[in-house]
């Protein structure tokens, strides 16, 4: 809900009391306070938002629900179409807040005795209890589902022929509703991670349960059917986070470190068949983050199942030499990329900023180590500008020392971008951040303090990104590179 747009929900357009909120008294100045600072403040705006929606389904609730106009039974058939998971998820937020201001606690693990039980006669009496406060909760998803719906078809039609791109998560928090909700699917007592390499020596901990394979088969896939299913519905591509887990995932018992945990197999063909089959249903295109320590064989089992495959510019090399793939050697069906919210963006990248972050948290133990990825960067800068000088994107005159180019200019962004776009790849995705010169990056993998994920605004409103010349100028580049491949 922190992404509706409350302002547009018709319990508050026909509202002369919430109009007014939204526009005058202290509704106003809180908002604007959350927009200044450079990090998102989620509970703020979790906080503002749920009070005007608050009052939003107290509106539908006397106006509407109670009298059987057309907008409630509208709203009766999502439930009845959304059926158990809907009813269940709402309980669970329901309860969730309901301890949150009585006991001040977050995550059903911390909740008191009987709780824990989605089944059990504590749950049932909360229910019947409390039946106002589930009601509350699958509205306000059905307000999300509204919006989404609306936005699917504002753009149909439009030059977004693909639709909307979707990202889906290798998992989701252990504290959340699905590891209450299924917890006979779920590793309660796991963790997912990544073992120790050259990107992370101890390794990483993502922090939220694995499903178990044996019970993913013995209760038909029902969980995952139905997270393919869900994120396909308003889509016209997903991509699937870390595709490694459809064949093994990292499992970290709990209270060990991630060097101590284990690969764990998952039956591979099952769950590819199953997104095949969604994918189709909703003429989706699938994009396979096949990215880290991942054999071949899994990119042939991508490729027969028809996945794109994702490839990014950082790691494109010519292995074992560390120069960078030509354009021409990169595959057709994949969609290519600098980086990702993971990674550092191009402007991070060239000034080393992610290094010096990552020196700042102590991941780099020792001065050899820090000096040994300084000169690695610096090394792999130099061979950006020659694979940049071969494929003519790059002025033969161009310095070919990164040490003459400081920092990252739009003429070497556009160099580079215009380098993906002439490989033969399906898509190429652009990274806004790389375009108007954000310097961090969103997401630091596994690091849970210290760095703030996830949390970090763009530097500039949509409005004025879209304004901005430096947008307009690669768009340009972009479209007629597209053009010059289509007519030849």
């Amino acid at each position: 809900f922190l992404y509706l747009d409350v302002g547009s929900v018709p319990e508050v357009m026909e509202s002369k009391e919430l109009t007014r909120a939204l526009s005058s008294g202290p509704f106003p100045e809180r908002a604007a306070a959350l927009r200044d600072p450079e990090l998102i403040d989620y509970d703020g705006v979790s906080l503002l938002k749920e009070e005007i929606l608050r009052g939003a389904f107290r509106i539908f609730y006397d106006r509407h629900y109670r009298k059987a106009t057309p907008r409630a039974e509208a709203f009766r058939g999502y439930v009845v179409r959304e059926g158990e998971p809907l009813d269940a998820f709402a309980l669970y937020q329901a309860l969730s807040d309901h301890m949150t201001a009585r006991y001040n606690v977050f995550g059903w693990q911390s909740w008191p005795a009987g709780y824990s039980d989605p089944d059990g006669p504590a749950v049932k009496q909360f229910r019947k209890s409390n039946w106002k406060r589930v009601l509350y909760h699958k509205y306000v998803q059905w307000l999300i589902e509204g919006q989404l719906a609306a936005t699917v078809e504002k753009i149909a039609g439009s030059e977004m022929s693909l639709g909307l791109y979707h990202d889906l998560a290798v998992g989701s928090m252990g504290g959340g509703s699905d590891a209450w909700n299924y917890g006979d699917v779920l590793a309660r007592e796991a963790d997912v991670g990544a073992p120790p390499d050259d990107f992370s020596p101890d390794g990483q901990n993502w922090g939220f349960p694995p499903m178990i394979p044996l019970r993913l088969k013995e209760t038909g896939y029902e969980l995952f059917i139905r997270t393919i299913r869900k994120n396909l519905e308003y889509g016209g591509a997903l991509r699937i986070d870390h595709a490694l887990g459809l064949f093994r995932l990292f499992w970290i018992p709990r209270g060990m470190t991630a060097k101590e945990g284990a690969y764990v197999s998952y039956p591979t063909e099952d769950l590819l068949r199953i997104i095949a089959l969604e994918s189709v249903r909703n003429k989706a295109v699938i994009i396979a983050e096949d990215l880290g320590t991942i054999g071949e064989n899994v990119r042939e089992t991508l490729r027969r199942f028809r996945m794109f495959s994702y490839r990014l510019f950082y790691f494109e090399r010519n292995y074992p030499d560390p120069s960078f793939t030509s354009p021409e050697k990169y595959p057709e069906t994949a969609l290519c990329s600098v980086t990702t919210h993971d990674l550092p963006t191009l402007n991070g990248y060239w000034s080393c900023r992610d290094l010096h972050v990552r020196r700042r948290l102590g991941v780099y133990h020792d001065d050899n180590a820090w000096r040994e990825v300084v000169e690695t960067r610096e090394r792999d800068k130099t061979l950006i500008l020659s694979a940049l000088k071969s494929a003519g994107m790059l002025p033969g005159d161009y310095p070919a020392d990164p040490a003459m180019v400081p920092e990252m200019t739009p003429e070497l962004c556009t160099a580079i971008y215009r380098y993906l776009a002439s490989a033969p790849c399906k898509l190429v995705l652009v990274n806004l951040c790389d375009v108007i010169g954000a310097v961090d990056q969103q997401n630091l993998p596994g690091n849970n303090e210290g760095y703030p994920s996830w949390m970090r605004k763009m530097p500039m409103a949509i409005e004025d990104i879209m304004k901005d010349g430096r947008v307009e100028e690669l768009a340009a580049v972009l479209r007629e590179m597209i053009s010059g491949s289509a007519s030849g």
